[in-house]
């Protein structure tokens, strides 16, 4: 097999892998909007911690089967906890706020925290794919990319969220926006700065 043919496979391949966790994530949303109404309580709650730690179970399985060296493959999933764990978090207030009396700490700084952690779910999630994939460490630049996106999106989002008055399937597509589309952007600068720095590396040892 050429090194072309090779590369050509490689790209193959990861194409269906994010195809299978986009796909995963579509399933949960589609399953969560049609059940949404008919679970009571708190089965509706368990329902969703079960079907968003299968998302998380199937790219932690694409991780491992996509990883380039044992290490790698062990190393990435582990990520994905952090994430996981703040969706738990957020579930089980949720939960407690629904069984109530329970409210939530409110003020500037809190929203900010939540923002911080939204920031870092990306992060974590584009992070995970580049430390399965990815060589060297100039990679790790792309991250800025799906940071910044994040930022953006996080003040454009409670905008429209308003405008648009909250409805689930609105919840449901930013969701989309946020933890499928900004973190495969993600995926694709930390590739490209690789690819750049490949190309720049023989052009370095010409000159010299």
């Amino acid at each position: 097999m050429t090194v072309t043919a090779e590369r050509t496979d490689r790209v193959g391949l990861s194409v269906v892998a994010a195809v299978v966790v986009v796909a995963v994530e579509a399933a949960r949303l589609l399953l969560l909007d049609r059940f949404r109404w008919e679970l009571g309580y708190p089965e509706t709650y368990a329902v969703q911690g079960v079907l968003f730690t299968l998302v998380y179970l199937t790219y932690a399985a694409v991780l491992v089967w996509r990883g380039r060296t044992f290490v790698r493959r062990i190393t990435a999933p582990l990520l994905l906890l952090v994430p996981w764990l703040f969706d738990s978090f957020w579930l089980v207030m949720s939960f407690l706020m629904a069984r109530g009396p329970f409210d939530l700490p409110s003020g500037e700084w809190w929203l900010w925290m939540i923002r911080l952690q939204m920031v870092v779910t990306v992060l974590c999630l584009t992070a995970a794919w580049g430390i399965a994939r990815r060589r060297g460490y100039l990679w790790l630049v792309g991250l800025v990319v799906p940071g910044v996106l994040m930022l953006v999106w996080i003040r454009w989002a409670d905008r429209a969220w308003e405008t648009l008055g909250g409805q689930p399937v609105v919840s449901d597509l930013f969701m989309m926006v946020s933890t499928v589309a900004i973190p495969l952007i993600g995926c694709l600068a930390c590739w490209g700065v690789e690819a750049l720095s490949r190309t720049a590396r023989p052009a370095q040892v010409a000159a010299a």
